[in-house]
């Protein structure tokens, strides 16, 4: 009788290790769909179709600790099945609840309804969790805005400030700018802070949205709109022209250095060494973009004024900055102090 209890007991621990192992596998592979969903941002139909013969409850956490209810709430969610997206959020609330990330969704549904207090409640609570979570930045900082809530804002990037998130810095910038009598010194003094941090980033939004804080978009469209009608007067070789335009453009955006090089390089094709220098010098000194073109064309106009110690240190110094075409004229410009 012994002996049966246990062929039974083995039997049956059996089949449930099977059913186990059965489970696990079909909540990999099709985990497997949606990690590649969310990758791509592609949430297909054909994932949907597997749901059916998907236990949500076990295992109830993904390969990568999300939990799975809260997975498949972001399908119906996207599917614009609310009900059924707020049901499986709060049935899987306390699976790993440290992540944030069924806060995350909630917000998501509640701000497609309109339900901007629990928006608040949920985007709150998910940022205060992970506050650098770009996710959870923007889902607050959108909730503020939609709330008229603007002198939040400051006080929640303090918590963040120090971030190397470039799209927390532009979405702080972008909410702001939804109203600009809301923009602060504080907040002024972040964009010159960002635009420094964030040097050479190929990100020109961010930039963009950092000289808008600082000197009003108005103010810096004009200096785009100058800005082509400069160019356009540099390519048909009017020089003169050019670099007065460009000088309107810096004077209103005085922290591009674009704008001064493109006048120096003017001035300078035009014969008028004496004004290229100081912009030339403003570029390097103060707004230090690091490039090396500036001190490419500085060394071309000590050059033209055959000052060739200057010369020969100021293409020097491009050289350093991997300027390509210095590499070219170190050896003429510095011959005559060899």
């Amino acid at each position: 009788m012994m002996r049966k209890l246990i062929s039974i007991g083995f039997i049956l621990i059996s089949v449930v290790s099977v059913y186990i192992h059965y489970q696990n596998n079909v909540s990999s592979e099709i985990q497997k769909l949606l990690y590649d969903d969310l990758g791509s941002g592609n949430y297909r139909e054909e994932s949907t179709a597997r749901f059916g013969v998907l236990n949500l409850d076990y295992p109830n956490l993904s390969l990568s600790s999300l939990p799975m209810k809260g997975i498949v709430a972001r399908y119906y969610y996207l599917g614009a099945e609310y009900d059924k997206a707020l049901e499986l959020l709060n049935e899987s609330s306390n699976v790993n609840p440290y992540i944030m990330y069924n806060e995350s969704v909630k917000q998501d549904v509640f701000y497609k309804l309109g339900v901007m207090d629990s928006v608040l409640v949920y985007a709150e609570k998910a940022f205060t969790g992970i506050p650098n979570n770009n996710k959870h930045f923007i889902d607050l900082a959108r909730a503020y805005v939609a709330s008229d809530k603007y002198e939040k804002l400051d006080s929640v990037f303090k918590i963040v400030e120090k971030t190397n998130v470039s799209d927390i810095w532009k979405t702080y910038f972008s909410s702001l700018l939804t109203n600009e009598s809301k923009i602060t010194e504080y907040s002024k003094r972040q964009a010159k802070i960002a635009i420094d941090k964030f040097r050479g980033s190929p990100d020109e939004q961010l930039k963009l949205s950092a000289h808008y804080v600082l000197y009003g978009v108005d103010e810096i469209q004009k200096s785009l709109e100058i800005e082509q009608e400069a160019t356009s007067m540099f390519l048909n070789e009017n020089y003169f022209e050019a670099a007065k335009l460009y000088k309107e453009a810096y004077e209103l955006n005085p922290i591009e250095y674009t704008f001064y090089e493109n006048a120096a390089l003017s001035n300078y094709k035009f014969g008028y060494y004496e004004e290229a220098i100081p912009e030339l010098n403003r570029v390097i000194d103060s707004l230090n973009p690091l490039t090396g073109k500036a001190e490419f064309i500085l060394a071309q106009v000590y050059y033209n004024l055959e000052d060739y110690e200057q010369a020969c240190e100021y293409i020097r110094k491009s050289s350093k900055y991997n300027f390509e075409n210095s590499f070219r004229f170190i050896g003429e410009y510095c011959k005559q102090n060899n």
